[in-house]
């Protein structure tokens, strides 16, 4: 009886050390990824003046971690937008479709498989994403990428390239100067993990 009984646990043992051996592992590349937070300085807007304040906002003293309150915008206030800057402190992932290893290789001369992953950081003024994949950054269009659940701007889900399948953690920063010449850093908008946030004060800024 206990013979048989030890057979049947190696038996056993030996099927799931042949299943383990067998089974597919996932590609992972041995280039580690950007550190965080990523800063991105090229991200909307340039200098616009005259910009109208619609509500209160606090101004502060820098858009990095350690940062200070540094005075308030009050509603009606004109401002000058100076820039704006994206803080990425955890960037989205993204699957590379069928249709889109192919023209990555062509025009961004990234040699990607369809089912690999790349991370997607922050929008840039010309509809553009700032993308990161084995090393290698590049830009692509907004309209070639489906956003997690939703479709892409060709509105059909199958021709875009890339896919998002994971949301990150983003802030988009604006540089402000005020009438009487000081300049601070305003919260203009967030996105954590598909939870948008937008303030109403610059949320119309780069609609265009």
């Amino acid at each position: 009886m206990i013979a048989t009984r030890l057979g049947t646990v190696i038996l056993l043992v030996t099927i799931a050390t042949a299943q383990q051996t067998s089974a597919p592992k996932s590609a992972k590349s041995s280039i580690p990824e950007p550190r965080l937070p990523v800063i991105e300085y090229g991200a909307c807007p340039g200098e616009v003046p005259h910009w109208k304040i619609e509500g209160s906002d606090r101004l502060y003293s820098s858009f990095r971690d350690k940062h200070t309150i540094i005075g308030t915008l009050k509603a009606g206030e004109e401002v000058t937008t100076l820039k704006g800057v994206n803080v990425i402190r955890e960037p989205d992932r993204a699957l590379i479709k069928p249709s889109g290893a192919e023209s990555l290789a062509q025009v961004k001369g990234v040699s990607l498989k369809p089912g690999e992953v790349v991370l997607r950081y922050g929008l840039h003024p010309d509809g553009t994403y700032k993308l990161w994949a084995k090393g290698v950054w590049f830009a692509y269009d907004y309209e070639e990428i489906a956003e997690k659940g939703d479709i892409c701007g060709f509105g059909n889900k199958n021709q875009c390239t890339i896919e998002i399948i994971k949301n990150g953690v983003s802030e988009w920063w604006v540089e402000v100067k005020t009438s009487n010449g000081r300049t601070g850093w305003v919260l203009a908008g967030k996105s954590t993990h598909g939870e948008l946030w937008d303030n109403r004060n610059f949320a119309e800024l780069c609609g265009d």
